[in-house]
C-alpha cells in the first residue's frame, strides 16, 4: 500500500557555501568567516563522500520501509545502489539500519498517535529565503497532525565529534537543525498545515550519541529573529567582523584570520610560566582552550612543512620522513625461497616479519636473497633539526 507520496522539487539546486547550514555554527558567531569559507573544498574528503553515500543509502532503505513512491526520478533499489558505492561497507550498513529503524519508529509512532499516516520526507532540498543562494538538504522531516499540529526534524551524522541538537553554551537550538526546521516549516509545511510543535532530533549511531530536543512554534521563529536574522546582516555589511571562538577550529579561513592568531597566541601567553604555579581557577580557564591552541600549533606545523615541500629552506631545520619502513614486495617469491632453504616461512597463517626472516637466515644471506625483494616506505614528512642524522628529502619545487 503507497502510504505517502514524497515530492521533491527537481529543479536546479544552488547550495551556498557561504551560508551552508553544515557552516552555521561558525557564520552565525563570525561574519568573516562567511567570506574566508567560500573556497572551502571539505566536501571532497573521504570522510565526507563515506557521509554523502551513508545518506544516499539511508534515504533509499528507509524510503523501501515506508512505501514512500518518488515519481519524479528513476529509483534505484537500495541492493543495486550498494553495489554503486564505492565507500559501502560494514561500518555504513550499521549507520543506514540504524537510521532505517528510527525513521520506522517515528513514522509508527505518530501514525498511532494521531490515527493517519504522518508526512514524511527524505533527503528534500530545503530553500532559505534570507539569501537567493542559501539552501540545505534535509535528511528527514516529518508532519503529523497530533498535539495540534507536530513537525519533527531528524538530522543522520556520520562523525565521531558528538553532535546535540541543543547548544547548552549559546542556549538555542544547534544551528544546523534548527535552520533545517526553521525553513521546513516556512517553505513546506506553513499555509498547508497548523503546528504547534517542533521536535529535533540527532542520529549519530557510531558513537551510540541519539539526542533530542522539543520546542514550540514560537521559540523557534524566535530563533530566526534573535539568532539567524541579526548574524546573517553582520555578513551583509563591508567590513566584515571577526570573532574567534571554538568555532575557528571548523573555518576553512583560519590560517589568514588574524582574530584567530591573536586568541591562540593570548593562550600562549597564559601558559607561559611553570605548570606550579597555576592557581585551579587559572587552570579551569585555560582548559578549554587548550584544544583549540593544541590545533593553533599543529597547524603551524603543517604550514611550515608545506611551505618545505614547496621549496622554502627554514633556517636551521631540514625535511625528512617520520619514519621509513620495510616491506616485502613479493610475497609468494620470498615464500618460495624461504622453503627452499628449510625455513617455515608463516607463523601463524601469514608471511614471517622482515626481522625475523633475517634471525632465521643470518644477515649475509638474507642481503643475498631476501633484500631484492624489500621496499622502503616512507611516511609523512616532517621538519627536524639539522643535526638530525635522517637523510633529507630532495624536494623537486624550488621556491622562487
Amino acid at each position: 500500500r503507497l502510504r505517502r507520496f514524497l515530492k521533491e522539487v527537481q529543479m536546479p539546486q544552488i547550495h551556498s557555501k557561504k551560508y551552508s547550514p553544515s557552516k552555521s555554527a561558525i557564520w552565525t558567531k563570525c561574519a568573516l568567516s562567511t567570506l574566508l569559507n567560500q573556497g572551502d573544498d571539505s566536501f571532497d574528503s573521504e570522510v565526507a563522500q563515506f557521509g554523502s553515500e551513508s545518506h544516499e543509502l539511508a534515504k533509499a532503505e528507509l524510503a523501501e520501509a515506508l512505501h514512500v513512491k518518488d515519481y519524479e526520478e528513476d529509483v534505484v533499489s537500495s541492493e543495486e545502489l550498494k553495489k554503486k558505492l564505492p565507500h559501502y561497507n560494514d561500518d555504513m550498513q550499521s549507520i543506514v539500519d540504524y537510521y532505517r529503524e528510527a525513521g520506522v519508529n517515528l513514522f509508527n509512532f505518530y501514525k498511532g498517535k494521531s490515527g493517519e499516516d504522518p508526512v514524511v520526507y527524505l533527503e528534500t532540498h530545503i530553500d532559505m529565503d534570507f539569501d537567493e543562494t542559501a539552501g540545505g538538504t534535509l535528511d528527514f522531516g516529518l508532519y503529523s497532525p497530533s498535539d495540534g499540529g507536530t513537525i519533527v526534524v531528524a538530522d543522520l551524522k556520520t562523525g565521531r565529534k558528538p553532535v546535540m541538537a541543543y547548544d547548552s553554551e549559546s542556549k538555542h537550538p544547534n544551528t544546523q537543525i534548527g535552520l533545517y526546521a526553521m525553513y521546513f516549516y516556512e517553505s513546506v509545511i506553513k499555509g498547508l498545515y497548523p503546528v504547534k510543535n517542533v521536535r529535533l532530533i540527532i542520529y549519530q549511531p557510531v558513537i551510540n550519541n541519539t539526542n533530542e530536543y522539543s520546542l514550540s512554534l514560537e521559540e523557534l521563529l524566535k530563533f530566526k529573529e534573535e539568532v539567524i536574522i541579526p548574524a546573517v546582516l553582520k555578513t551583509k555589511v563591508k567590513d566584515l567582523e571577526a570573532n574567534a571562538g571554538s568555532h575557528c577550529g571548523y573555518c576553512a579561513g583560519r590560517h589568514i584570520c588574524t582574530k584567530y592568531h591573536e586568541a591562540n597566541l593570548a593562550v600562549g601567553d597564559a601558559v607561559s610560566k611553570p605548570l606550579e604555579q597555576f592557581s585551579d581557577s587559572e587552570i579551569e580557564a585555560i582548559l578549554p582552550k587548550l584544544d583549540a591552541f593544541i590545533k593553533y600549533a599543529e597547524d603551524l606545523k603543517q604550514y611550515a612543512v608545506d611551505k618545505a615541500k614547496a621549496g622554502h629552506k627554514w633556517k636551521g631545520l631540514k625535511l625528512v620522513p617520520s619514519k621509513v619502513s620495510r616491506k616485502i614486495s613479493d610475497e609468494e617469491k620470498v615464500k618460495e625461497i624461504l622453503e627452499k632453504c628449510g625455513v617455515n616461512p608463516t607463523s601463524p597463517g601469514k608471511l614471517l616479519g622482515i626481522t625475523e626472516i633475517q634471525k632465521k637466515l643470518g644477515k649475509e644471506k638474507f642481503k643475498e636473497l631476501i633484500s631484492p625483494y624489500v621496499v622502503l616506505q616512507e611516511s609523512a614528512l616532517i621538519l627536524v633539526p639539522e643535526s638530525d642524522p635522517r637523510e633529507e628529502v630532495v624536494t623537486s619545487n624550488k621556491e622562487e
